[in-house]
């Protein structure tokens, strides 16, 4: 009981419930909830305050296992998100795998210009948002599973995927459940999340310091002095 509400735990549960946010916005503006920007003013922008806190409270505590999982597991689905955008641009752009180009719509929604069309204040948030997506999800895994298998990250990218193409955002775009009337756009999504999970399981298994669940202690016995290079690191 004292673990399960030990100081890592709640600090890990808070930085989990605010990186969570960002990625159901999307989803829920489409499902009628409230538009995006209005989602992105209330919501949006608190969660990364809040997960900046959350950062600095854990570095201020000593929490050195929970402030190398936020660091490095945002890294990682920062650079993985890099992966997953080379395939979704080459599908969009070469191949119409996609019914719209995401990032550019993501940011007329957030700047209610969906009437009016893009601009390049409207492209960068839209740009962001959509890598503070990818950020979000590696902070998630990091935070909840720590250094796991590769297969670890494969599944959970592929659930992102497909917990992605049974949300309300694709029905409005207009192509069907999951878009079946799309067919390359399934395909896209599932081959860019497959490379988002590879990068990500890949870094994870060597920056994240330990292989403890968020709730379970580590055996001082699984971490190698040898083999950690940086109080927040981890030289895999």
């Amino acid at each position: 009981m004292r673990r399960i509400f030990s100081e890592e735990v709640i600090l890990s549960a808070i930085a989990l419930i605010s990186a969570a946010v960002a990625p159901n916005l999307f989803p829920a503006a489409q499902a009628g909830l409230a538009k995006l920007h209005v989602l992105g003013v209330w919501l949006l922008a608190p969660s990364v305050v809040l997960l900046v806190v959350v950062v600095g409270v854990a570095a201020w505590r000593g929490q050195r296992r929970l402030i190398n999982r936020l660091v490095w597991g945002g890294l990682a689905g920062f650079l993985a998100t890099l992966g997953l955008e080379a395939i979704r641009a080459t599908s969009f752009h070469v191949f119409e795998g996609m019914p719209g180009d995401m990032p550019r719509l993501l940011g007329v929604l957030l700047t209610d210009r969906f009437m009016v069309g893009p601009s390049l204040v409207s492209d960068i948030l839209g740009w962001t948002y959509h890598f503070w997506n990818g950020v979000c999800f590696g902070i998630i895994f990091a935070v909840a599973f720590g250094r796991r298998s590769f297969f670890w990250a494969l599944v959970y990218a592929q659930l992102i995927g497909v917990g992605f193409l049974l949300s309300p955002a694709v029905k409005a775009l207009g192509i069907g459940f999951m878009g079946i009337e799309m067919p390359k756009m399934p395909l896209t999504v599932a081959v860019a999340h497959l490379a988002y999970g590879l990068i990500l399981g890949i870094l994870c298994r060597r920056w994240v310091r330990d292989k403890g669940w968020l709730l379970a202690t580590t055996p001082r016995a699984e971490l190698d002095p040898a083999r950690i290079d940086t109080s927040i690191g981890y030289a895999g």
